[in-house]
């Protein structure tokens, strides 16, 4: 399959190429592994040739953009190896040392799974899909929901920073969030099934946990959202970048967006002005610079990683607030373009961790394919459209983006020049949507 070429100002075909040779390098095609029957993604470097969670759904965000085949089959490892009860595991091996209990991830295969179902049009595909998020769902409904404040509990890397003591304990804001993710992905498939209980369901559902964030998350005093101890009904105080996470489908009522905006674009709290977004506050006192290999919480608590800076993206956008999305997509893409490492230093923007990693290289792909030329492919009415979401610092300037796979194997190409988009599609069953200028 051939990788797809792109001109942006700022960015590199070499570089954009290499994202792509650093998913190959993690590419592990002697299966079954652990539950996995087709080959799939290993996050890479020290993490060793099994496959995690979360690691090895993000990876097939960039690579289905290449291979589309490989990246449905990579999406139905998770519906074979996924456990009775509805639990995909943290990873391959299923135990992690000094806890008794089952453990999950953070659950960003919601998200992912609906993504290759909304842009297939194979129905099994889309009913596959369906499945394993509802079974995922109804896995942390009956294990992880707390019945008094109707919010999720976290343990382990069911949270970023992980939470090293009990499930039951404490609700995380990012968990939380993408729950409510994975009930919008849900009804949005429901309804594509034309199953209307579920998508009522479903919809009532993310009403539900949207409210409990609000009620129990948002701390009106820091003027943010924060996890919860759900043994002293306290916030845990500590100002992490996920507290940005509930501008995702509009969960923060407008007056808070606008509390949140304001922290998010203050250099000296999380670095907008120079290596944004970093995972924790500059001025918190937890607030750590790790150099070198991945150092578990410490690493998430002021490093710059890109699933945080593609959630708080897709917040941004979805609250209405583009302009300040766009700055965060370019800003991240070009912090990591050549540099896929697992997370970047967050003062002088030197990558550390693994140096070839998996998630990184295909949310890089991402936000320039699906944020910056905004593609999307939609299975179900056969099309695909483009909404770029680019900076004023790109006004005026031209943008080109050619081969790039279509679900049915057909490609597309676009150019972007003085506002106007012109884009061809070939050898695809997929017909280009009426586009719109910038």
């Amino acid at each position: 399959m051939a990788i797809p070429q792109i001109k942006v100002p700022g960015l590199s075909q070499e570089g954009f190429q290499d994202a792509f040779q650093v998913l190959e390098e993690c590419r592990i095609d002697v299966t079954p592994v652990d539950g996995f029957i087709y080959p799939f993604f290993a996050p890479g470097g020290l993490y060793g040739p099994n496959w995690w969670n979360i690691d090895s759904a993000l990876a097939l965000d960039g690579y289905k953009w290449k291979d589309r085949a490989f990246a449905e089959k990579g999406l139905l490892n998770f519906v074979a190896a996924q456990k009775r009860d509805g639990r995909i595991k943290l990873y391959g091996p299923d135990h992690v040392p000094g806890y008794d209990e089952d453990i999950s991830s953070l659950p960003k295969l919601f998200g992912v799974a609906y993504r290759l179902a909304s842009e297939s049009s194979d129905e099994n595909f889309v009913r596959e899909a369906y499945g394993l998020i509802c079974r995922y769902l109804g896995w942390w409904l009956a294990k992880r929901r707390d019945a008094k404040t109707g919010l999720f509990s976290a343990v382990f890397e069911e949270t970023f920073v992980p939470w090293l003591s009990k499930s039951g304990e404490r609700a995380a804001v990012d968990t939380n969030v993408e729950i409510a993710v994975g009930c919008r992905c849900a009804a949005l498939l429901a309804k594509r099934l034309k199953d209307a209980p579920a998508e009522a369901y479903y919809k009532k559902l993310e009403g539900e946990i949207a409210a409990a964030i609000n009620k129990y998350l948002w701390w009106e005093e820091k003027g943010g959202y924060y996890a919860f101890d759900l043994r002293t009904h306290r916030h845990e105080d500590f100002h992490m970048a996920s507290c940005f996470l509930p501008l995702r489908l509009g969960i923060a009522p407008r007056e808070r967006a606008g509390r949140l905006i304001e922290q998010l674009t203050d250099d000296s709290l999380f670095g907008w002005d120079t290596f944004p977004v970093t995972s924790a506050s500059k001025k918190d006192p937890q607030f750590t610079v790790t150099e070198g290999d991945y150092q578990f919480n410490a690493s998430w608590s002021g490093s710059v990683w890109t699933t945080l800076n593609v959630g708080i993206s897709q917040g941004l956008a979805e609250s209405g607030y583009t302009s300040l999305a766009a700055d965060l997509v370019y800003k991240t893409v070009c912090e990591f373009h050549g540099k896929y490492t697992e997370f970047l230093q967050p003062f002088n923007g030197s990558g550390h961790g693994v140096k070839r990693y998996a998630w990184t290289a295909a949310q890089y792909i991402q936000l320039i394919v699906e944020f910056m030329f905004g593609v999307r492919a939609d299975g179900e009415n056969m099309s695909v459209s483009i909404s770029p979401l680019l900076p004023e610092s790109l006004a005026g300037q031209a943008l080109e983006l050619e081969g790039l796979a279509l679900p049915d194997g057909g490609t597309l190409s676009a150019k972007i020049s003085d506002g106007k988009i012109a884009a061809e599609v070939k050898n695809s069953a997929y017909k280009l949507a009426e586009g719109r200028n910038l």
